[in-house]
């Protein structure tokens, strides 16, 4: 993953988890909801890339 990807990927989570929180705090529960699955999505992409990551590396160091 490129640097600029990477910094779009953690300011979007970053947002999305300030806003979820927000949300939580003003018990607007269905815009928190919203938010809460843009940052799972988020999460679960980069843990995705982490783990092709480190497949590649494994599979190029033998």
């Amino acid at each position: 993953m490129k640097l600029p990807q990477f910094l779009f990927l953690a300011i979007t989570t970053i947002l999305a988890v300030y806003f979820m929180n927000a949300s939580i705090l003003t018990g607007d529960f269905l815009i928190a909801g919203i938010y809460a699955f843009i940052a799972y999505r988020n999460l679960h992409f980069a843990y995705k890339v982490t783990k092709f990551i480190r497949l590649v590396g494994k599979q190029t160091k033998k």
